[in-house]
């Protein structure tokens, strides 16, 4: 069961609630349920009060009289301030309209973000004719370097540097562990000196082989005396190394023919003697150990020496121009992206401005048109909720009457036949004025147009990037 509301609390009790725009009826049993009214009718009319000759209410007449009355003048104040607030909201949205004009506001968006696609092309145009340019004239310098050196093959070089030459530092640690093994068992430095010659061994073979194979990729230019000078620097190059790693071998068995000898001292002795003997007796070496150390020197410098021919195309600078072109025609290439990118974001911000905008402009319109139709519905429920006033007025006198007539044996008090009403005025519906709406105009059409012109201008200036592309598309089927 609802528990009764406290006393204090039905004072509060309004008659209309602005938030749900709807009418709160009088609940009159919960009323008499709170208030010990046919309580007291019962006792007072046991003692025959009021008494019969009484012609004006008594106070529990008047109270209810005051308490209905009171909330019902209370319901229609809250009706007012509604009505004047939902007014207000009106003549502001009129006021918004009439200082906007949404139509010329439209027009003038539009105009703002055509303007700003615009701009954005004509920036960005003018960048990439610059880089363009700076392409253009690339892949005309190649094209003249290819025609002056009647080159017909597409330049050819590692995409990956650092993958091309990923084996030789796995192979100069290869080298040069071995080499500390090698030397350093047998040497009387032990490991610290068998490490430092390691090491020379390696770095010097490492540096041949880079040279070597860069003097050998100067073998295909067509110049007599470049190519002549190039196989003899490759030639010579590839001797040393060859002389070097036997060298190396050498060295290896000087270190161990002086474990039993204990003539020697530095190591720059053990190289020394190396040499005589590599002069004497080339080949071979004493074991296999010096043996393997030379041919890990020999397979690490010939490693160094491809490594170093293919880093680049075959004819020397030819790699060169032929990455610098496609450097260029890729940077043009990913900002012509970009702008396209930048051109078609633009192109939906403006429409999306457009749809907010006009689905704003829309919602001005349904906002009015729902206000209007609140504050009809508000005044039509307004004459019967009020008049629902009486009738509770009616039935909580009824209770109070009643109650006093079944218990009392003297005539009733003249008052109890009088009927009391809410005022007049109360029960009438507040009257005020329907401001003119605005003029509306068809946003609706203009925004349809506005979303055509900047399709429109979007699609001109597409044009214009495209013209960019099919410029660079050609230019990259002429380069090779």
């Amino acid at each position: 069961m609802k528990p009764a509301t406290p006393r204090s609390e039905w004072e509060d009790i309004q008659g209309f609630d602005r938030a749900k725009r709807s009418y709160i009826r009088l609940d009159c049993d919960a009323w008499l349920a709170a208030h010990p009214v046919r309580a007291e009718g019962k006792r007072r009319g046991k003692r025959n009060q009021p008494d019969s000759n009484e012609t004006l209410p008594d106070e529990i007449y008047n109270r209810i009289e005051s308490w209905v009355r009171k909330r019902a003048l209370d319901c229609k104040q809250e009706v007012e301030k509604y009505i004047r607030d939902e007014l207000a909201n009106l003549h502001d949205l009129r006021s918004l309209w009439e200082e906007e004009h949404p139509e010329i506001a439209l027009d003038a968006l539009v105009t703002r973000n055509c303007r700003d696609l615009n701009s954005i092309a004509d920036k960005s145009i003018g960048d990439l004719d610059v880089e363009r340019a700076e392409f253009e004239e690339a892949a005309r310098d190649l094209k003249r370097f290819r025609e002056h050196h009647r080159l017909s093959h597409v330049a050819d070089y590692p995409g990956n540097q650092l993958a091309h030459w990923l084996w030789v530092p796995v192979f100069m640690i290869i080298e040069t562990f071995a080499g500390a093994n090698l030397l350093g068992s047998v040497s009387r430095g032990g490991v610290i000196e068998g490490w430092m010659i390691a090491v020379v061994l390696t770095i010097v073979n490492v540096l041949l082989g880079l040279i070597a194979g860069f003097a050998w990729r100067r073998t295909h230019v067509r110049s007599t005396f470049v190519k002549l000078f190039a196989y003899v620097s490759s030639a010579i190059f590839a001797s040393v190394a060859l002389l070097w790693n036997d060298i190396a071998g050498h060295v290896r068995d000087v270190y161990v023919l002086a474990e039993k000898t204990g003539a020697l001292e530095t190591p720059d002795e053990a190289f020394a003697i190396a040499w005589r003997t590599m002069i004497e007796r080339p080949l071979p070496w004493e074991s296999l150990a010096s043996a393997g150390l030379a041919l890990v020197g020999i397979f690490v410098f010939a490693l160094t020496a491809f490594k170093s021919y293919s880093a680049d195309d075959r004819f020397p600078g030819y790699g060169k121009k032929h990455r610098k072109a496609e450097a260029l025609r890729r940077r043009y290439q990913d900002d012509l992206d970009d702008a396209l990118a930048e051109l078609w974001s633009a192109r939906d911000k403006a429409n999306i401005v457009i749809e907010e905008t006009k689905d704003r402009y829309e919602m001005d319109q349904a906002g009015w048109k729902a206000g209007l139709d609140r504050l009809k519905m508000v005044l039509d429920g307004y004459p019967m909720n009020l008049r629902q006033y009486n009738k509770d007025l009616a039935y909580l006198l009824a209770a109070y009457r009643d109650a006093n007539l079944a218990a009392r044996k003297a005539p009733p008090p003249p008052f109890f036949d009088i009927e009391l009403t809410i005022d007049p005025d109360t029960i009438q519906a507040p009257t005020f004025d329907v401001p003119s709406s605005p003029e509306w105009g068809d946003i609706s059409q203009k925004s349809k147009a506005g979303f055509q012109r900047v399709e429109e201008t979007y699609s001109q200036l597409l044009t214009r990037y495209q013209m960019l592309d099919q410029v660079v598309d050609d230019d990259a089927e002429r380069t090779p």
